[in-house]
């Protein structure tokens, strides 16, 4: 009877971050994110699940487990950050029209009147 070996760590799938972005997306985890979104998350966020050692790098470029950051987004404490405006955008109010006439530019083609 063959020897059992110890299971493996399962393989992770690892994806660059321009490709974690457009699959956050694509799977609808996040509404929109760029991979300079996740860059920044990667270097300021104190919860950044993903240490050093997690990272590999494939072709020269750097790859990150997607496994965790798919946990990660769904569960990261959210800042408020610009976002849509979601108050309808209201106009300058127009000037007021008069209807005596009065304060009407006459225009160049006037004749000169009583100036008073």
């Amino acid at each position: 009877m063959p020897e059992k070996t110890p299971r493996r760590e399962e393989q992770r799938t690892m994806l660059t971050f321009a490709q974690a972005a457009d699959r956050l997306v694509d799977e609808e985890i996040v509404r929109s994110m760029t991979p300079e979104g996740l860059r920044k998350l990667a270097r300021t966020d104190p919860e950044w699940p993903v240490s050093d050692d997690d990272y590999a790098t494939v072709a020269g470029a750097r790859t990150l487990p997607y496994e965790l950051l798919v946990t990660y987004m769904a569960t990261r404490s959210k800042r408020r950050g610009r976002g849509p405006d979601r108050a309808p955008r209201t106009g300058r109010p127009k000037a007021q029209e008069t209807t005596d006439g009065a304060g009407d530019d006459p225009g160049p083609d006037a004749p000169a009147g009583n100036a008073g």
